[in-house]
């Protein structure tokens, strides 16, 4: 008679049931693990095997078959572990069967640890969602379970823990606070408000903040243009719990999942030397890239122009469709990737074009061969491009007290537009007086712009009205959306 069990397997973020039937029965010593499952289930052989005899445990010198179903469903994962090795103790009746609504899941380490596994929170969702009231889970992941209310949860060290609790009831001890540690790092060392100078540039950044926009810092080197992206993330408000639960099930996927108290969006910075699967992701396990793990939060991008074509262009449909469909062979799977990209580039290759102090060193064809580097379609899909000047002596001097609270500004300005839609108005339901009407008519006419650079003109225009407290969208609205545009 097989044992079965219940367990599940990832597909991205899609959660997929499994039942893990365990048969022992009179035969050759052979160990099999049937029903499409990946190299990480195969090799639990091996890990099983040991963990079961350095625990104290006999491992059956029979016939002994694993099966995964359904079968025709890829199974990826080390989770499987300890329900295979519980199986097998259950198989030779020295436990008893688990109850339908009691899952376990676990790694298990070739002297019986047990080790924390990947993709827990979105599995717990589904286990809450699908009947199951108790969990047994590795020690290690006791942070990420108490972001899911409505199970019970048991946490242990190691395979002969969990076997002398489903004896005798005895829970070893539960863990403490120890384990909480950050999963993104808080940028304690910038403060938006202490940057002097730069006026024009933090306004900017303040604008693409209140409304989400996707911004490109340029300016020659020493200008600030780094240190004012990373203080970018200071401006964001914090992420609401169901923002947070989509951020951690991403990283809890990636295997990167640490909780802490306080936790502001993610903050990723990519190098310009990054490949295309680290940016997007996909591989066998179809792991999420930086673009995922940016998900509500941004996504630096320093020195755009110094990164592949390949990675470039591959950032078309993520900066508007919000999402990336990952395939490998015949499997796929969707992340979402809705994030605030953060761009900075010199004006050419020597960094100095836009200098009035320093000479610029660069020929003719190498300007047009930078410039080339980002395509007009990805420049087009960039709301706001904003020039940050290197500042001179007395520009550092200037006191800046009395100016606005940035981040409160950037709060209430958010809180509009959720009040209002996320959804941008059309040209034909926006509410323009004829002086406005007049300044988009000439400036699409002179600027040629296209119907996807309007529509971001005025998104911008409607969140520089949010920013300054205005219900309609003003002459001068339009004409700060149109400079940072052209």
């Amino acid at each position: 008679m097989a044992i079965r069990l219940h367990s599940y397997t990832l597909k991205g973020l899609e959660v997929f049931p499994v039942d893990i039937e365990v048969e022992v029965s009179p035969g050759m010593p052979v160990f099999s693990i049937i029903g499409m499952a990946g190299t990480s289930v195969q090799e639990a052989k091996d890990r099983v095997r040991s963990a079961l005899v350095s625990s104290g445990f006999h491992f059956p010198l029979t016939r002994k078959i694993v099966n995964l179903a359904p079968a025709e469903l890829h199974k990826t994962g080390s989770h499987f572990d300890l329900p295979m090795a519980l199986g097998f103790l259950m198989a030779g009746k020295e436990l008893a069967p688990f109850e339908e609504s009691t899952w376990a899941m676990g790694e298990l380490g070739l002297s019986g640890e047990l080790r924390a596994v990947k993709g827990l929170l979105p599995a717990l969702l589904f286990a809450r969602k699908n009947g199951v009231r108790r969990v047994l889970l590795p020690r290690e992941n006791w942070a990420e379970a108490q972001l899911v209310n409505g199970l019970s949860f048991s946490y242990f060290r190691s395979f002969a823990e969990v076997v002398h609790h489903l004896k005798t009831g005895e829970l070893p001890k539960e863990p403490g606070h120890d384990f909480e540690a950050q999963v993104f790092a808080q940028n304690e060392g910038v403060d938006f408000s202490n940057i002097r100078g730069q006026a024009a540039a933090k306004r900017a950044l303040a604008i693409a903040a209140s409304g989400q926009h996707h911004i490109l810092l340029s300016g020659p080197p020493g200008s600030g243009k780094t240190l004012l992206a990373e203080a970018f993330a200071r401006l964001l408000p914090p992420l609401s719990s169901e923002e947070l639960l989509e951020v951690l099930a991403i990283h809890s996927v990636a295997g990167k999942t640490r909780v802490s108290p306080h936790m502001p969006r993610p903050f990723r910075s990519i190098h310009p030397r990054s490949t295309p699967f680290t940016v997007f992701g996909g591989g066998a396990a179809l792991n999420p890239g930086e673009l995922s793990l940016a998900h509500r939060g941004v996504l630096l991008m320093d020195e755009f122009p110094e990164f592949s074509r390949e990675v470039l262009e591959g950032l078309r449909g993520p900066l508007e469709g919000h999402e990336l469909v990952l395939r490998y062979g015949k499997n796929s799977c969707r992340f979402p990737c809705q994030f605030q990209l953060l761009a900075t580039q010199n004006p050419c290759p020597c960094g100095y074009a836009s200098d009035p102090e320093k000479a610029c060193k660069c020929s003719a064809a190498e300007k047009v061969r930078y410039s080339k580097k980002i395509s007009g379609p990805i420049l087009d899909r960039l709301d706001i491009r904003v020039d940050v000047p290197r500042l001179e002596y007395d520009d550092f001097k200037v006191s800046e007290a009395g100016q606005e609270n940035w981040t409160e500004k950037v709060r209430l300005a958010r809180e509009r537009k959720a009040r209002r839609g996320l959804a941008v108005e059309g040209l034909g339901r926006q509410k323009l007086d004829l002086k406005t009407e007049d300044l988009l008519r000439r400036s699409t006419h002179h600027f040629k712009l296209s119907g996807r650079a309007l529509h971001k003109v005025l998104s911008v225009a409607r969140t520089v009205a949010d920013y300054e407290g205005s219900d309609t969208i003003e002459y001068g609205h339009v004409a700060e959306a149109l400079q940072y545009r052209v």
